[in-house]
């Protein structure tokens, strides 16, 4: 097994939503109170949010891609977006979005999920100081994109955000309703450099140029930890609360070790987990027997003595050969 490079703190007392894990919410000033909303489809929106308006112009690009989610929330703030998004943030949603594209906005809802271990931001800026002054911000999606009309942050979490959680990496893909841009060397570099992502043209089509955050780390490896998470709290949650009495013994204690081993090996199947070499899924969970538990934690009914570990299945995302011409 590899060194442990996911740690993940399972709360079973609230569990995430186990669905919605590629829902966007499109954040949106409004005058007056704060407000939540989800739309099943684009016509339903427009009855709240005319034609043309910001946040018509983001659902409208979701919902016209192939992968689209089942789904569209809508949230409102009257002026901080942070107080919006500290509250529905328990909502069934993954991917926030910021309707109008303000540089404040953008930053303020990029500093409150800087802060936070699960749901993702994605942003659509066209200078290189916005890009800039989110560069490094965890769990913050940048798309660098300066065609106006066109909204690559709402297109790429539409169509790549609900796929099978850790079946596909953001790099390479193509989106409807997007233009490709013709970028030379040096303006990409300058866009890698600050872990941002552009639709350009390659082999002849357009492409997602990256699959990274502002931070540098991938998409599908935080999204699959987040699967992780929200399957096993939803899957130990089930567990202790369909039966009549979970022991705290070797019967309880293997139920719960059970559960984990679950939620592991549907990540597994899903291409989170990597595969070893023997083709057996890479991922350990252990389990504390009851007499190395904490007596007060036993008093307590509490058992925190389940833990795993598994190794990320990752992408490849350059290919670099080498060869031989004989003659």
């Amino acid at each position: 097994m590899p060194l442990t490079d996911v740690k993940v703190t399972i709360n079973v007392a609230s569990p995430a939503p186990k669905i919605g894990l590629g829902r966007p919410v499109i954040f949106v000033q409004k005058t007056g109170a704060a407000d939540y909303k989800e739309y099943s489809t684009l016509s339903a929106l427009q009855a709240d949010y005319a034609v043309g308006t910001a946040v018509e112009a983001k659902a409208g690009a979701i919902f016209k891609q192939d992968n689209r989610p089942d789904k569209v929330a809508v949230a409102t703030y009257a002026t901080d977006i942070k107080t919006s998004m500290a509250l529905f943030y328990g909502r069934e949603w993954h991917f926030a979005l910021v309707a109008n594209d303000l540089a404040a906005d953008q930053l303020a809802a990029a500093t409150f999920m800087n802060d936070k271990d699960f749901k993702f931001l994605a942003v659509q800026v066209n200078t290189d100081a916005n890009r800039k002054a989110l560069k490094t911000k965890k769990r913050t999606i940048i798309f660098d994109h300066t065609i106006a009309g066109e909204h690559l942050d709402a297109a790429a979490v539409g169509d790549l955000g609900s796929q099978t959680v850790g079946s596909v990496t953001w790099k390479f893909k193509s989106l409807k309703g997007i233009t490709g841009r013709y970028l030379n060397e040096t303006e990409i570099n300058t866009i890698d450099g600050d872990f941002a992502i552009a639709y350009v043209v390659k082999g002849g089509r357009g492409q997602l140029s990256e699959g990274w955050f502002a931070d540098g780390s991938y998409i599908d490896d935080l999204h699959g930890q987040d699967w992780i998470k929200a399957d096993m709290e939803n899957e130990i949650s089930y567990t202790l609360g369909n039966t009549p009495k979970t022991p705290f013994d070797a019967r309880g204690i293997g139920a719960i070790e059970a559960a984990m081993t679950t939620t592991l090996q549907r990540g597994f199947n899903n291409g989170i987990v990597a595969v070893l070499e023997g083709g057996l899924p890479d991922y350990s969970v252990t389990t504390l027997p009851r007499d190395q538990v904490d007596i007060q934690d036993r008093a307590l009914r509490v058992y925190r003595g389940g833990s795993f570990e598994y190794g990320r299945s990752g992408g490849i995302h350059e290919a670099r050969v080498t060869g031989v011409v004989n003659i």
